[in-house]
């Protein structure tokens, strides 16, 4: 029995030096001259459906937090709002900010969101998004989604629908 043992540790002590062998001094460690982030590599977020009608915009919306069920009726609203021109501007609306006027992008964002109010002093998108926006901004593509998820975020969380500020029909 003794034999057995005193094998059985032997085998034990063999194994934990050659795990040791096995393992670079740090010293001898190559590092690599630059590293590659993963973040910046353009994978696709998920799969976008035949019937998307302005599926290039998808992983940007699903980037911004734009939940899966909420993928659909967002393309429905950038079509309608804008043909899913990221630079359309609809003048016709009554909000002015200096020399511009209207709606902005492709979700269409009024530039009350971004006017100062009693309740939002430096304006509901500054207040939520945190940093200061003129109303060209809402024509960059990631600003705007990410204020049309502000938006959607706001009303929900007053016990709307979430797409109220587009009279969207599904509410």
């Amino acid at each position: 029995m003794k034999k057995v043992i005193v094998s059985c540790v032997a085998v034990l002590v063999g194994f934990g030096g050659v795990a040791h062998a096995f393992q670079p001094d740090e010293k001898q460690v190559a590092k690599p001259d630059r590293m590659v982030s993963v973040d910046r590599l353009p994978v696709p977020l998920m799969r976008i459906p035949k019937s998307a009608l302005c599926g290039q915009w998808w992983d940007e919306m699903r980037a911004a937090g734009f939940s899966h069920s909420d993928l659909s009726i967002a393309d429905y609203i950038i079509n309608r709002e804008s043909r899913c021109n990221a630079d359309a501007n609809n003048s016709d609306d009554p909000v002015r900010i200096g020399k511009h006027k209207g709606s902005f992008g492709l979700f269409q964002i009024n530039l009350f969101w971004i006017s100062k109010t009693t309740a939002y002093p430096k304006g509901f998108l500054q207040t939520k998004l945190e940093r200061n926006l003129v109303p060209t901004d809402l024509l960059n593509p990631e600003t705007n989604i990410a204020a049309a998820k502000a938006i959607i975020d706001y009303n929900r969380a007053n016990g709307g629908c979430g797409w109220s500020a587009w009279a969207y029909k599904g509410c």
